[in-house]
Parts: structure tokens; C-alpha cells; sequence
């Protein structure tokens, strides 16, 4: 593993784990690297923890959402989308929980305009919906933020569950009917 991947992933499980509050220094002796390694690849504690949540963001992006052809059903597509998110959130409990952190911390809204580009896979993909006809004209804003609602609570519900996949595998089409529901015309 690289010195920057190994960086990272030491870095997702202290912040996981102690929260944003943990110091550089516990990092460097979880990790075990020199402080200058650190901030040879992450200028701050704060770019660090950016970094992280923008790089698993789209990492999401790359691995569970695709580009909705226009004859392609929305229902199916936006059902094979959340479920591929949530299936990832699932099979990744500390990336996820980061995730979780980052969300429901200061960061969300000090680091907004750095992180604003996450959201422009979303944003066009609720648009594309929305001018089909598919979705109500709400602000897409709000449909965005629901969505990361739905998907993150979900993945919250199964996580919490003994057996997360299989609670997955089972009740996720029913869970999605009550999110489609409230969002489609």
C-alpha cells in the first residue's frame, strides 16, 4: 500500500473512531510515519479530512452511478442506483460512518465551496429526472438532500441489522416504494 493510501485509510479509522478532534500526531504514530510525510501529501489536518470525504464521494460516484440513458425507466435506474450506494455504504462501514462525520460536522459548511463539486453528479442526475417529467419540480436542492437522506438512513437501518446484506437483499424493494413514492410525479 502506498504512503498517501496507507495515510488515508489510518485516517478515515481515527476520525472514525475518535472523531475530527484527534490530533495529527495520533495519526502519525497509528500510521506510523513521519509528520513530514503527512504534510508532504495534505497540507492541513482540515485539507486532509476534505480530501477524504471528496475522494470517497467519488469514489461512490464511480462505482455505483452510471448515466441515465433517455430510454432508460427512472424508477429502475434510480432503484439500481440508491441500491448499489447503499449495497457500498454496507460493504464499507467506515467509509461510510465518515461520511456520516463529515455530513453532521462543521466541515460540511466551512469546507462547502471546496466540496461542492461532489455534488454535481447528483444535481444533474435529479435534473435529467426532473425534465423528463419523472420527478416533481421541487428545488433540486431539497430533492438532493432527501436523497442522500434516504440512501444514508438506509444504509443506517441495514448496518444496524445482524445480518446487514441479507436484511438488505430483503426489505431494500420495499424501502425504495416508500422513498419513490414521495419523490415521483
Amino acid at each position: 500500500m502506498k504512503k498517501k493510501e496507507l495515510i488515508i485509510d489510518g485516517a478515515i479509522n481515527l476520525f472514525v473512531n475518535k472523531g475530527f478532534t484527534a490530533s495529527t500526531n495520533e495519526l502519525i504514530n497509528r500510521v506510523g510515519i513521519a509528520k513530514g510525510t503527512l504534510y508532504h501529501y495534505f497540507k492541513s489536518k482540515d485539507q486532509l479530512i476534505v480530501d477524504i470525504y471528496k475522494a470517497l464521494m467519488f469514489e461512490i460516484e464511480k462505482e455505483c452511478v452510471t448515466e441515465m440513458s433517455e430510454e432508460e425507466d427512472p424508477h429502475a435506474y434510480t432503484k439500481d442506483v440508491f441500491g448499489k450506494i447503499v449495497s457500498w455504504f454496507i460493504k464499507n462501514p467506515n467509509k461510510f460512518y465518515y461520511i456520516n462525520s463529515f455530513e453532521a460536522s462543521p466541515y460540511i459548511k466551512i469546507h462547502a465551496l471546496s466540496v461542492r463539486d461532489t455534488l454535481d453528479g447528483p444535481q444533474k442526475n435529479i435534473m435529467q429526472k426532473v425534465n423528463m417529467g419523472v420527478m416533481k419540480n421541487y428545488n433540486t436542492n431539497l430533492i438532493k438532500f432527501f436523497d442522500f437522506a434516504f440512501t444514508r438512513s438506509m444504509a443506517n437501518y441495514f448496518l444496524s441489522q445482524a445480518n446487514p446484506l441479507a436484511q438488505f437483499r430483503k426489505e431494500f424493494d420495499e424501502a425504495f416504494d416508500l422513498y419513490w413514492q414521495g419523490a415521483a410525479r
